[in-house]
């Protein structure tokens, strides 16, 4: 089945629905946001790499449709994610927004393929960050003498998440520039819990410095109804990889072999597999004609088992 199923998606990935139009690359179309993040799957050798990275994603359309896409990143990845947007009715004039985790990776394929994309860094990584610093400075002094410095910490980490939220990227990495300083001083580096609000604060201050060109005013976003966590793609990742390929079925591949199967995943979830299958069989026929047909409206008992894989 494995190897059916690998054919299958092979034979696929070089079709085009039946109506599709010639891309227009000058073409302008509405905005669109794309979320992109990553997951690794476990090779089926352990040599030379245990495990395989796949880039996944998805690009919200202006009408509310959604387009999934993933690929294993290797040396053309960049042409990958381009025919991936592609697909999706990105064009060179498209405005897009695209949202990460803060991976440079991500950030690299960005830049390669729409340099002009306006960067978010997802709003969620950024909290638990700070939510990270918090916990450790609450703990600051706890039963000693010096729990006064437990106050100061709270006040300056809160106060720098409300100036990250409303824009102020500048104040914010300041603010927490001189926390850092102030528990780097002798006679507060020794006291419990310090060293580990250290570190977190430090962690925070290199995540968001690495990844200030997509720094952007939080609340502001957050009051229009765009975007500003990359939510959407986390439940992509689960649909392509880890409800399939993690968490049950335990599928043991390598970067080369794992794409055809990650076209079967997109096209089942894309609802493009039956179109596909009209191409490649001329009398292929769903149950239900009036809808798109779906895996459960497959035919023959070969094509529903491919599509289930």
């Amino acid at each position: 089945m494995r190897n059916r199923t690998r054919r299958a998606g092979e034979r696929i990935a070089r079709l085009r629905l039946a109506g599709a139009l010639d891309p227009d690359i000058d073409a302008v179309t509405p905005a669109v946001v794309i979320g992109l993040d990553a997951g690794y799957l476990r090779c089926r050798h352990r040599r030379p790499e245990r495990n395989s990275e796949v880039i996944a994603g998805k690009v919200l359309n202006f009408d509310g449709s959604q387009h999934r896409f993933a690929f294993a990143r290797k040396g053309n990845s960049a042409s990958e994610f381009a025919a991936a947007i592609v697909s999706a009715g990105v064009r060179l004039g498209t405005p897009a927004t695209v949202l990460s985790d803060g991976d440079a990776g991500l950030w690299k394929l960005q830049r390669q393929v729409v340099p002009e994309a306006t960067l978010v860094l997802d709003w969620w990584h950024i909290a638990m960050r700070f939510e990270h610093a918090l916990q450790s400075a609450r703990g600051i002094g706890q039963g000693t003498t010096s729990a006064y410095l437990r106050t100061y910490a709270v006040r300056n980490l809160e106060s720098a998440k409300w100036k990250l939220w409303h824009g102020g990227a500048s104040a914010c990495l300041g603010r927490l520039a001189k926390l850092a300083n102030r528990l780097d001083c002798g006679h507060v580096r020794d006291v419990r819990s310090a060293v580990a609000a250290r570190r977190h604060v430090n962690d925070l201050i290199e995540h968001l410095h690495a990844n200030r060109h997509a720094l952007v005013n939080y609340g502001r976003r957050r009051n229009e109804g765009l975007p500003i966590s990359t939510a959407f793609v986390e439940s992509a990742v689960n649909e392509i990889l880890s409800k399939r390929m993690i968490k049950k079925l335990q599928l043991l591949r390598n970067r080369w072999t794992v794409q055809p199967i990650l076209n079967m995943r997109i096209a089942v979830l894309n609802k493009t597999l039956g179109g596909s299958f009209r191409l490649l069989y001329a009398a292929f026929q769903a149950e239900n004609d009036h809808d798109v047909p779906s895996v459960a409206a497959l035919q023959t008992p070969r094509l529903r088992m491919l599509s289930a894989y």
